[in-house]
């Protein structure tokens, strides 16, 4: 008896503390939605007079957005998702919507399907006439590649008809990984570290680009792209300045020509790759004046050994004559 008791409290125990995982046969989270951050990754279009915040739409946020205007059969809401991978759903993929409020009760969603050059549109879910009467929605995918999502809002229960959305989710766990393309991530720790619309700040709450560290960086080695390089200097037409030219621009501008001054460096920074190709430049011009110099310390050479030749041969061929006393 105590045996039996034992084993159905370890079978209870292990059901209490059990945890599903999101994989491709069962979506738990929304980690592998692949329209996070639609807009900037895909072409998104929307149309009819009832609009929702398409930004909103794809951050993950969940925050809704809700139409100034009524939402009809007559003019309904169509939100439309192109370009996106042409990866096939294989053991699962789900697609929906969820809001806080206002939701729609009646809509089309539908994918278009490019498996084997099929290349239609695939009605995945279709409320139309029946109503849903939730506050959100999910359902699982039709076999298929699908490069374009319509989803299709016909009526809401908002006041005089108006319809809140708060995000809108393909989920296609083998089409992406966690999180990829989510444009804001909210309760990072640290006093430091902050992430808004895609840009990247530490040590700053307000970045100006992708990635803006306010302090000092280590790294084994950073690769920098060019584009392109200096070698237009070897060409046969480039206007390589000659050193009384560089002589005078110095005297009065107290720098290189083409590099900015140091005042304009402290105001603006430097440009990692564009300060390269700039130093770049200056090296090659300065390898041309030195080939150039090269050439006429050469010619020197040969004319100082000719003329020192000719003295020679005229010391040796002059006849002294004697001196008489």
């Amino acid at each position: 008896m105590k045996i039996v008791i034992t084993v159905l409290l370890l079978i209870v125990a292990s059901n209490l503390f059990a945890q599903d995982i999101s994989n491709n046969r069962n979506p738990i989270g929304l980690e592998h939605n692949i329209l996070f951050g639609a807009t900037k990754r895909y072409s998104v279009s929307q149309t009819g007079v009832a609009k929702v915040d398409l930004e909103c739409m794809f951050d993950g946020r969940f925050y809704p957005s809700y139409t100034n205007n009524t939402v009809s059969p007559d003019d309904p809401t169509v939100i439309l998702i192109e370009g996106l991978p042409a990866l096939h759903t294989q053991g699962g993929a789900w697609i929906g919507w969820s809001t806080r409020w206002w939701s729609s009760n009646h809509f089309l969603i539908e994918g278009y399907n490019v498996q084997n050059g099929v290349n239609q549109w695939v009605v995945i879910s279709d409320y139309r006439t029946e109503s849903n009467g939730n506050m959100e929605f999910l359902a699982k995918v039709p076999g298929g590649n699908y490069t374009k999502l319509r989803f299709t809002f016909y009526s809401a229960r908002g006041d005089n008809g108006r319809m809140g959305i708060s995000e809108l989710y393909y989920i296609h766990p083998e089409a992406t990984i966690p999180y990829y393309g989510l444009p804001n991530c909210w309760g990072w720790s640290g006093d430091n570290l902050y992430r808004t619309i895609g840009k990247v700040g530490i040590g700053t709450r307000s970045p100006e680009y992708l990635l803006d560290v306010l302090g000092t960086m280590r790294a084994r080695e950073i690769k920098v792209d060019l584009n392109g390089g200096a070698d237009f200097v070897f060409e046969d037409d480039y206007d390589l300045k000659s050193l009384d030219e560089v002589d005078q621009f110095i005297k009065e501008r107290k720098h290189l020509p083409g590099i900015p001054s140091a005042k304009q460096m402290e105001k603006d920074g430097v440009g990692l790759a564009e300060m390269n190709k700039l130093l770049l430049q200056k090296v090659e011009e300065l390898t041309l004046h030195l080939i150039d110099q090269k050439k006429d310390i050469e010619a020197l050479k040969k004319e100082n050994k000719e003329q020192s030749k000719e003295i020679e041969s005229l010391k040796n061929n002059q006849t002294f004559s004697p001196v008489s006393e």
